[in-house]
């Protein structure tokens, strides 16, 4: 599905990231697998807890790093490898003394923000989830500087330590919580996340070695480099914090409706969060330094075709991703979730969200890309403006469903799938105008023909396999699994021979 505009290495690269991608995903599964069977639904003070870190860590880290890191940071290795790893160092250290203070405010207003951030616990909870949000201030400062080395190894095309990260960071908070939950409770959580950051940033030196970077200890510097880091940043940070307030409104309302109901949204936001993981964040990385590449050499039918070929191939795996979890969900949640702790309210209340979340998978598995594609043409103002745009649109959504006509948690999954459908299509029509080419020059449509007719006959089998009784849960989604992925993929490839 991809098309010749993308490097052998960048194909290496997108699949060891889709590979970890997948083994961090089941770990995943299998971490909340052990939350529901320990905690049940009473992990809304965890949740809520892990709001302050990370919104630091979406801003300040992910706002800045994940679109303006990587394209600057080609552009003064072109000049040279020591100039590239002084301005890296300086990044670095600057990182260190911004999360350095930011923490030591953060620990100190933290009971004040926690109850805003969660109406709806209860006092007890309240006092955990602030003991839990100072606790976890130490993550955000490891995983910057980690982000940081990634950037780097990324530009150099080295992808082994960005690959294991995410496997230790979700073994640690496994161990945590295997070893440590029935005792500890969900304090052994907030160990946990902060021993898997550290072994999040550890991972990556032996890679980081194998590059051409040397740390230097030299403080920031406001240098033209570094304006045009900073120029770039801010534009990405505040369309980051527009997705933050999104979710800090959903937390919000989720806390209101009902003890637990956080901890379900999230639950089903997770398992939702599979297709998106796996294939558009792991390719979306990988390709973003070849769309830097592109833009930088002026290249435009190249950088369009690189963008048109990577829609493909994200959509060639995220649409029966979609479709196969949608008709397993009622075995998957019974399987990963059901039992323990976890009773049938919780179950169905769980199943019914994640019935309409699911389909959000799709548009949001478009949207990391299309960013970077904007960032790599060093347009950083149209992406701010629609993210704002779609996260009003999703909190108005949410209000309307959960306020008013009292869905509960399925009204927000529904604002979920309304709002980021919404931001797909306007990206993708904005990147076209901004590219100045036709909206369908982006559009592979002779792949998008061929990928919805097989995951049309995938439904198709997956239906009939469901009809079946099966003696274990286990054999019921062996078969459904393996029968659907091969009727889609025995369907694709009929059809890219015929194409041939």
């Amino acid at each position: 599905m991809s098309g010749s505009s993308i490097s052998s290495k960048v194909r290496l690269g997108a699949l060891i990231l889709a590979i970890s991608s997948v083994l961090s995903r089941l770990l995943g599964v299998f971490r909340d697998y052990l939350f529901a069977k320990i905690f049940g639904i009473g992990l809304d003070s965890y949740y809520a807890a892990f709001r302050i870190p990370d919104l630091l860590y979406t801003l300040l880290i992910m706002g800045a790093l994940s679109t303006a890191f990587i394209p600057l940071y080609t552009k003064v290795r072109a000049r040279g490898e020591q100039e590239a790893s002084l301005f890296a160092s300086q990044i670095l250290n600057g990182i260190f003394i911004l999360f350095f203070g930011v923490g030591i405010l953060a620990f100190a207003f933290a009971p004040f923000f926690v109850p805003w951030i969660a109406p709806g616990l209860s006092s007890e909870d309240l006092e955990v989830a602030i003991d839990l949000t100072r606790l976890m201030l130490l993550s955000p400062l490891f995983l910057g500087i980690s982000s940081v080395l990634q950037g780097i190894e990324n530009t150099e095309k080295k992808f082994l330590g960005m690959a294991l990260a995410p496997l230790v960071y979700n073994l640690s908070i496994i161990v945590g919580a295997a070893f440590f939950g029935p005792r500890f409770g969900v304090y052994a959580l907030g160990f946990a996340v902060v021993a898997g950051a550290f072994l999040h940033f550890l991972v990556q030196i032996p890679s980081i070695l194998r590059t051409s970077f040397t740390y230097r200890f030299s403080l920031p510097k406001l240098t033209k480099d570094m304006k045009d880091f900073i120029r770039l940043s801010l534009p990405r940070i505040f369309g980051m914090s527009a997705v933050q307030i999104g979710l800090l409104v959903d937390t919000i309302l989720a806390s209101l409706i009902s003890v637990g109901a956080l901890s379900v949204y999230m639950y089903a936001l997770n398992l939702e969060s599979f297709p998106y993981g796996v294939v558009a964040v792991s390719f979306s990385v990988a390709v973003f330094s070849t769309l830097a590449e592109r833009a930088l050499s002026k290249d435009k039918k190249e950088f369009v075709e690189t963008v048109r070929s990577s829609l493909g191939t994200i959509l060639f795996w995220a649409v029966p991703a979609t479709v196969g979890l949608y008709f397993l969900r009622e075995p998957v949640i019974t399987f990963v979730l059901k039992g323990g702790a976890f009773d049938d309210a919780a179950f169905f209340l769980t199943l019914s969200s994640f019935s309409i979340l699911v389909w959000a998978a799709l548009p949001q598995s478009l949207i990391p890309l299309l960013v970077r594609a904007f960032y790599a043409l060093s347009e950083t103002k149209t992406p701010v403006a629609l993210s704002f745009l779609t996260v009003f649109i999703n909190i108005g959504l949410s209000l309307l469903f959960t306020q008013f006509y009292s869905f509960g948690v399925p009204g927000l999954a529904l604002s979920n799938l309304i709002s980021s459908s919404v931001s797909a299509l306007l990206l993708l029509l904005f990147l076209a105008r901004f590219s100045k080419v036709k909206f369908s020059s982006f559009i592979p449509f002779g792949e998008t023909t061929a990928i919805l007719f097989s995951a049309g006959i995938m439904s198709l089998a997956l239906f009939g396999l469901s009809r079946f009784s099966y003696p274990h849960l286990l054999v019921q989604l062996f078969v459904l699994g393996c029968g659907g992925f091969l009727s889609y993929m025995g369907i694709s490839r009929l059809l890219n021979k015929r194409r041939q």
